[in-house]
């Protein structure tokens, strides 16, 4: 087996528990302690931070949640306008674009 040569090094804070359990592993694997390290790093999911507006969307998201609440008790008491439904009906769509650009990696683009 060919050997790499890893001749890049970092520097890992832990607290001494965390130290002491990597020494007992590596005690008991016969394993390097950046071989556990590296092996425990490779099976981690890494999951993207969202874009930074959209906190603004999950904010938007609920205010046109709280307008149909509203839209739906005005339609039970047979109080319902037609061009407030259409308006909140287009604001859902146009926030349903950006986010399924957002979520397929397109990124956010606010007015």
């Amino acid at each position: 087996m060919t050997k790499i040569n890893r001749g890049v090094a970092i520097k890992v804070r832990l607290t001494a528990e965390e130290k002491d359990l990597l020494k007992e592993q590596s005690a008991r694997t016969g394993r390097t302690q950046s071989d556990i390290i590296r092996s425990a790093w490779k099976k981690l999911k890494i999951i993207e931070l969202p874009p930074a507006d959209f906190a603004e969307t999950v904010v938007q998201l609920r205010r046109i949640g709280n307008n149909l609440n509203q839209l739906t008790r005005a339609a039970n008491a047979g109080e319902v306008n037609i061009s407030e439904i259409k308006s909140v009906l287009s604001e859902i769509v146009a926030i349903d674009k950006k986010l399924y650009k957002t979520l397929s990696g397109g990124g956010l683009k606010w007015l």
